[in-house]
């Protein structure tokens, strides 16, 4: 603050230095011999001095006015280069805690993927173990009366083991009183009807056998854990196995019907997508109150393989047409489902570079169509970006 007041103050007498000289150069002229000339010429000298000692003074302000500056700037530097780490390292924690938050909320969308298919699947559990259950039965049934039928060929063996020893022997009386017991447990037992049997007995219990397969290797590729796999999927061979699990919650409340257009392979992970149809049946299923029908169509359409499933069930309310892909949202009884099915169900589909689309009319039916591109996953997000 002094420095710039020197500087103002010499700038001044400098100025003022200046016009005195003016003044004294044109009176000098008017006056070159007078003894006032020489007054003049010191007055000159005094005034140049001035002069020079006001610009020294200036030159000397203005430099450590300069210095001062660059201090400044300088401390500037240093606070701002502190201030630029202290914002760098607090963007770096609030990046870490952004990525802490990110890493939680993929583990929360993880456990609730899980608590959604787990309902689903405890949903279905019923349904599952009285389809494993009738098969089981009726195998039970099966091999107490092939029990029954081993006893008769038992006492047959036994008999024909007697005769071959009596015949050995030659001990025709025994040999005639095996051939008369022989001919009273024929006569008691159907052996004609009991070869018959067995063969059907065998058939039914080995088709009980395979539909216990069916369901608990569909169940188990519906329950394991999650896998980024895709592969070359048969839709309507993927259906049937959804079907199969799904069989028990439609069979009492809807006639079943297929149409089936004989679709391409799709690029698409399987267990996600026949996670898409089991919903998209059950909640069907659900829809019906007393009795209807539940139809399954496939067809392509763009570039599309569409699977088309509609009921004749009660429909969604018009004030819930917009909400039904919302998480959460169920017009579900309680305990009927946790109202993620249709939400985890849309974005499977839409990561697969598909999409579903529904039309529903109360008290008429709901209709969906999973679309999923027949191109592969890679293109079909383009054409997906394009708008369906």
């Amino acid at each position: 603050m002094r420095t710039e007041f020197s500087i103002r103050f010499f700038t001044i007498v400098l100025g003022l230095t200046g016009a005195l000289l003016v003044l004294v150069g044109v009176n000098d002229y008017h006056a070159r011999e007078s003894l006032s000339s020489q007054v003049s010429l010191i007055t000159v000298f005094i005034l140049l001095l001035l002069s020079w000692l006001s610009i020294l003074r200036i030159t000397r302000g203005t430099k450590e006015a300069l210095l001062r500056s660059n201090q400044r700037l300088d401390e500037m530097n240093k606070t701002l280069d502190q201030k630029v780490r202290e914002r760098t390292h607090h963007l770096a924690n609030t990046l870490d805690e952004l990525q802490k938050a990110h890493d939680d909320l993929k583990n929360v969308q993880g456990q609730l993927l899980q608590s959604e298919k787990f309902s689903a699947i405890g949903q279905l559990a019923a349904g599952i173990a009285h389809e494993i259950n009738n098969p089981i039965g009726f195998i039970n049934s099966n091999l107490q009366t092939l029990e029954k039928y081993v006893e008769h060929y038992t006492q047959l063996l036994g008999v024909l083991n007697k005769l071959e020893k009596y015949l050995k022997d030659k001990d025709h009386e025994r040999v005639a009183q095996i051939i008369t017991s022989w001919e009273k447990v024929r006569t008691e037992t159907n052996f004609t009807f009991i070869e018959d049997d067995i063969g059907n007995l065998i058939k039914e219990s080995r088709q009980g056998t395979e539909t216990i397969r069916k369901i608990v290797v569909d169940l188990c590729a519906l329950a394991s854990p999650d896998k980024e796999v895709e592969d070359a999927v048969d839709l309507e061979a993927l259906m049937e196995s959804m079907l199969n699990i799904a069989h028990n919650e439609i069979k009492y409340k809807a006639q079943l019907k297929k149409n089936y257009g004989k679709l391409p392979r799709v690029i698409c992970n399987p267990q996600k997508i026949g996670r898409v149809f089991v919903n998209l049946l059950t909640n069907a299923a659900h829809s019906i109150v007393d009795k209807g029908f539940i139809t399954v169509k496939t067809y392509i359409k763009d570039q599309y393989a569409c699977v088309n499933i509609s009921d004749t069930g009660s429909g969604i309310p018009p004030q819930d047409i917009t909400r039904i892909f919302d998480p959460f949202f169920t017009t579900k009884a309680p305990g009927r489902g946790v109202g993620l099915g249709l939400s985890v169900s849309y974005d499977i589909v839409r990561k697969h570079g598909g999409n579903i689309v529904f039309s529903s009319n109360a008290d008429k039916g709901t209709e969906f169509t999973v679309m999923l591109p027949i191109t592969g996953v890679g293109e079909a997000m383009q054409v997906c970006g394009e708008g369906i």
